[in-house]
């Protein structure tokens, strides 16, 4: 059995990923963690996030059907290029191990900001559901030491489309399903 999550987001382009890899490096080195080999091809923001599904059960005939509707509301979404820059580094917290070490930001994320909202405007007129909790980020690596919230300036980069992943839990491998501009 595969466990699917559907989600939206944003992805830097290959030169970046690059460049943020070597971020995750340097932050590995200076707190003393253990950093695995970069995942460029995984690094993203997320928008929103449709879901698990389990391709065993009749999961599979819902995850078509919101697929379907979330491609319907990313046709329909009108919105300039966005850019995506960080100005915090910290670990989330929720669990006791394994914590995701993510940038983050204030005021520099807010096109993120305004471009999910404007999205989930679109998935609702689709009757979707969406989170309203939302903490954008960009995740480097997990370990399990925490690192408290602290100022961190990060460039990023401008995104010029959005994508719709799958992700197959278990598998580190992220399914493009679609993409669409962002002009």
């Amino acid at each position: 059995m595969t466990v699917h999550a559907l989600f939206f987001c944003l992805r830097p382009d290959p030169g970046t990923a690059a460049r943020l890899s070597g971020v995750s490096d340097d932050v590995a080195r200076r707190f003393g963690m253990r950093v695995r080999p970069p995942r460029t091809e995984r690094l993203h923001v997320t928008l929103h996030h449709l879901g698990w599904y389990d391709d065993e059960t009749d999961d599979a005939a819902v995850m078509a059907e919101v697929r379907q509707l979330a491609e319907q509301a990313a046709a329909a979404l009108r919105h300039g290029a966005v850019r995506v820059h960080f100005d915090q580094l910290l670990s989330f917290t929720r669990k006791p191990r394994n914590l995701p070490l993510v940038l983050s930001g204030g005021a520099c994320l807010d096109e993120v900001r305004a471009m999910r909202a404007a999205l989930g405007d679109r998935l609702h007129a689709a009757g979707l559901r969406t989170d309203p909790h939302f903490t954008p980020h960009l995740t480097l690596f997990y370990d399990d030491l925490a690192v408290e919230p602290q100022p961190f300036i990060v460039p990023g980069w401008t995104a010029t489309d959005f994508l719709l992943l799958d992700s197959l839990q278990g598998q580190s491998t992220h399914v493009e399903l679609g993409r669409w501009p962002l002009a």
